[in-house]
């Protein structure tokens, strides 16, 4: 059985990834991913992670532009949950694929070593 704060979380993630097609911002640049969404133990907090495929400076806009959107983003969430209390939005950035990428690269480097 789930407990309420963890379906609360999957509820999050699921409307907030949503609410976030409908963000038209033109700060947000490249191609953005919601990775995972951590929800505080005091559940006043929800702090969405984030991947982005595009350049330094994409990853710097897109920043900007979510920080932005967060309070058109509560609204959203306002409007189509009915919970007493609803938590702030904070964005962080999640570097996981690009460090996954490099590992991967490490490995076949370390692969195609092995069989020169």
């Amino acid at each position: 059985m789930f407990s309420r704060r963890e379906r609360l979380r999957e509820l999050f993630r699921d409307e907030i990834a949503r609410a976030l097609q409908g963000v038209k911002d033109p700060g947000l640049l490249g191609f953005m991913t919601v990775t995972d969404l951590e929800l505080s133990v005091d559940m006043k907090t929800v702090t969405v992670y984030y991947s982005i495929l595009g350049t330094e400076n994409d990853r710097k806009s897109t920043a900007k532009a979510l920080e932005r959107a967060a309070p058109y983003l509560r609204q959203v969430l306002r409007k189509r949950l009915t919970l007493k209390m609803l938590p702030h939005i904070a964005f962080s950035y999640d570097d996981t694929p690009r460090k996954a990428a490099r590992v991967e690269r490490l490995l076949q480097d370390i692969e195609e070593e092995k069989n020169s």
